[in-house]
């Protein structure tokens, strides 16, 4: 957990430090250490809603992290998750948790239905000027009613089981000032054994996904 907070502040840091040099008529910029478009003595929007649809991508994790250059196939995913935060880490940090479920299918894939849940560390964000860019980080565990085509390649590859896998899920929020309690938000939806840790699995499956998140 320490790593990974530390991480984000680190990237959150630099980006930073990028637009601060753009020149001297960069906009106003802070790391928010609350809901920075959000009145103090309003309520806490603690639970949250997110729709999105994906399109999965061949390569790994690694790979699919640079989504503007993946190797996308015609195989889909739609869904939703619901989100609640559990407690204010302080430095701008908040611990929750999260539970979705999506519907896969395509070209090349039987239609599947998936299930996940798991925690998630975020942070209120960079802000400039009326934009606030705020990353995490979910990792939990996913199962599925059956196997996408990627999926099924790599049970055989390592003779696993690709039904029960642990999921990770970074993701960057973009939200405005004129409406603080909508983000758009972008998270690769990793499925993976973790080195064997389950389903005697490496690399499960990766897809890019986009969709609008409402807090509440």
């Amino acid at each position: 957990m320490s790593g990974i907070k530390a991480s984000l502040t680190a990237a959150l840091l630099m980006a930073s430090v990028s637009v601060a040099h753009a020149g001297e008529n960069a906009p106003f910029i802070y790391l928010a250490t609350q809901d920075p478009f959000v009145s103090p003595e309003a309520p806490n929007a603690k639970n949250d809603i997110h729709v999105f649809g994906g399109v999965f991508a061949g390569g790994s994790f690694g790979s699919v992290v640079q989504f503007w250059d993946a190797d996308y196939t015609d195989n889909f995913m739609i869904g939703g998750i619901y989100g609640r935060d559990f407690k204010d880490l302080g430095a701008g940090f908040v611990l929750g948790g999260v539970a979705g479920a999506a519907i896969r299918f395509g070209d090349d894939d039987d239609t599947s239905g998936e299930l996940w849940a798991g925690l998630r560390i975020r942070h209120h964000g960079l802000v400039i000027g009326d934009l606030a860019i705020a990353p995490g980080f979910t990792a939990g565990l996913s199962v599925v009613t059956g196997p996408t085509e990627i999926e099924r390649a790599r049970e055989i590859h390592y003779d696993g089981d690709a039904s029960f896998l642990g999921f990770l899920g970074p993701e960057v929020a973009f939200k405005l000032r004129q409406a603080p309690h909508v983000e758009f938000v972008y998270q690769l939806h990793h499925r993976s054994g973790a080195d064997g840790t389950f389903g005697d699995f490496g690399e499960g499956s990766n897809a890019s996904t986009f969709g609008l998140r409402y807090r509440f």
